[in-house]
Formats: C-alpha cells, structure tokens, sequence
C-alpha cells in the first residue's frame, strides 16, 4: 500500500531567502517523518535554489510544480516547460482551482497537461472541488445529476482523464478541494469529504472499472493541525494538500507526523 502523501502548495509567496530556509526547516525534520511521502511545491522560480538546499534530502521528501506547460518548448511567454525540471521535479499540480478561475484553464487544458505529466515521468495531482457545499443528506439524486453536469466535480475527474488508457489513472492523485473552503478557515468536515471522494471513486468504477486500491484521493482546503486527524481517519483519503500552513515549518511537520501516525496506526 502506497503511503500518504502530503503536499504542501506555497503558491506565490516567500522571498528566496525565505524559501531556502524554509526548504531547510522542513528537510531536517522530514528525516524523523516516517511512513508518509512530502512533497514541497515552492514557486517555479525557487526549484533550482530548493533542490540545490536539498543535496542530502532524505527519501520520503520530493519537489514539485504548482503548474505546468503541456508542450516541451515553444511560444509560450510566461510558462514552464517539465523539460527545465526534468530529474528535479517529481509531481505537478494541474488544474488548481485559483488557475481554473483566474487564468481561464478549461478541462481541455487539464486533460492535456495530465497527459503531458504522465508522458514525461511526472506524477500529476489533479485538482478538483465545487463552488457551493453539496446537500447529500437531503439532495443526494440532484447533487448527483449537479457533479455530473458541466464544469461539475464529477466532469472535471472525467475530462481530466479523458486523455489515460485505464492502466494510467494508477499513476495521478486526484486533490479534492472544495472551493468554498480554500483559504476561508472553514474546512469541510471529514465525513464531507470522505462522502465527496466516495462518490469520485464509485464514479470511477463504474465508467472505468478502476479498482478502489488504485484511486488516490488527497483533500485540501483550509488544512492545520487542529483537523487533520479527522481527515486522515476516513478511509477514502490518501493525504493532503497544504496552502497556508505549508509555509511555516513547524505547522507543516506537525501535519505530516499526525498524518503518518494516524495512516500508520500508530
């Protein structure tokens, strides 16, 4: 069984020193993290200086892209290609929501850089969520026929694989992030979120056949010490995606171990 995964998003924050040092922090304290995989998204610019800080990184802790290009080289003002962090890089996040609203990136768009991830050894975590909190306890059919609808949670995890043969949606991570919750210290609960990923993996079975040991599910949105053992409890969540708190060592680390505890039954 694959161990949790932990990811931490800094998205557009941090000076270079800032960054370096915090690269530090977290490598250091990472080394006595057992039994769950870290991985550290700082901004494009600060990969080169993060790995160059991480020459004796233990082996439970990776780097990788908040965004990428789907194409190799070109004309694309502004982007990064996986070829400038080809070896240094291990995952991608695709499709976060801040790009889905803010920059326009359709589930076309998604698809095709998942596509491109898997193509060049990149492991993508795929963002998923919804605008306003489902009702399934009173709603269930219509917030089904809602998922399932354009632009519903449900479309977005089948356009973002449209593109995979069956044997390759082993190989991404799916981040469900309710929007409304990103950001706003209002946190879905853990049985919310175990229901919501329940209803992603029994939708994959059943247009994909896919088998529940090779779906994995992190959660994200408004994540910190205080709640991560309600998450971590529930069994159709494989780990975490991180915003604020990844960008303070000691509450990030704090969130791994109770991770690792929880998943390792310790």
């Amino acid at each position: 069984m694959d161990y949790p995964l932990v990811v931490g998003n800094w998205k557009m924050n941090l000076t270079l020193s800032e960054a370096t040092i915090l690269v530090g922090q977290i490598s250091r304290n990472a080394e006595y993290i057992k039994h769950v995989n870290i991985v550290l998204c700082p901004p494009s610019v600060f990969i080169y200086p993060a790995r160059d800080a991480l020459k004796a990184k233990p082996n439970n802790l990776y780097l990788g892209l908040q965004n990428t290009m789907w194409e190799k080289d070109g004309s694309y003002t502004g982007e990064v290609s996986l070829s400038m962090t080809r070896n240094i890089c291990k995952y991608s996040i695709v499709g976060h929501s801040e790009r889905r609203r803010l920059f326009n990136e359709s589930d076309e768009i998604v698809a095709k850089k998942v596509r491109f991830c898997l193509d060049n050894g990149i492991t993508p975590i795929v963002c998923v969520g919804e605008t306003e909190k489902f009702n399934l306890e009173d709603h269930f059919t219509t917030e089904l026929k809602r998922m399932k609808s354009s632009g519903g949670i449900l479309s977005q995890v089948d356009q973002a694989i449209s593109k995979l043969k069956k044997e390759e949606i082993k190989n991404i991570y799916f981040a469900y992030e309710p929007i409304w919750a990103i950001g706003t210290g209002n946190a879905a609960t853990g049985v919310y979120a175990s229901a919501v990923s329940y209803i992603i993996r029994n939708s994959l079975k059943e247009a994909r056949g896919i088998a529940d040991e090779d779906m994995r599910i992190l959660y994200g949105g408004s994540i910190e010490e205080s709640n991560v053992k309600e998450f971590m409890m529930q069994p159709n969540l494989n780990g975490l995606l991180v915003g604020g708190a990844s960008l303070k060592a000691k509450d990030f680390c704090k969130i791994c171990q109770i991770t690792s505890e929880v998943k390792s039954g310790k």
